[in-house]
């Protein structure tokens, strides 16, 4: 762009800037009229309970919902791990560990119960 096309463009919206629209008194108060009646309704601080609080803090029942789904899906892949991200992790960290979580007899324990 050339100046002298920066110039004019500048001029022209300098003029557009000056020009102030009307708008028709009757169509705004049908618009503001319209805005408040979409407008929420506020409960005041003192009438919400702490669980209200902090539920409006994280975003409502669906981002609950977010959450606990997170939760049961990192236990899932916490307990059950996929088989590639075990063999992933050995490639990334350059070794394995295995956790005994029911300690050595534990589980021995378990079958002496059963019968059949």
């Amino acid at each position: 762009m050339t100046d002298q096309n920066q110039t004019e463009l500048d001029d022209l919206l300098g003029q557009t800037a000056q020009i102030k629209p009307t708008v028709p008194s009757d169509l705004m108060a049908r618009v503001l009229i319209d805005a408040a009646q979409v407008q929420p309704r506020n409960i005041a601080p003192s009438q919400q309970t702490l669980w209200g609080a902090v539920l409006d803090m994280i975003g409502g029942w669906p981002a609950i919902g977010g959450i606990a789904m997170a939760g049961v899906a990192g236990l899932w892949i916490g307990v059950a791990p996929p088989v590639g991200l075990e063999n992933m992790a050995t490639t990334v960290l350059g070794s394995t560990q295995t956790v005994d979580l029911f300690g050595g007899d534990m589980l021995g324990s378990f079958s002496d119960g059963v019968d059949g």
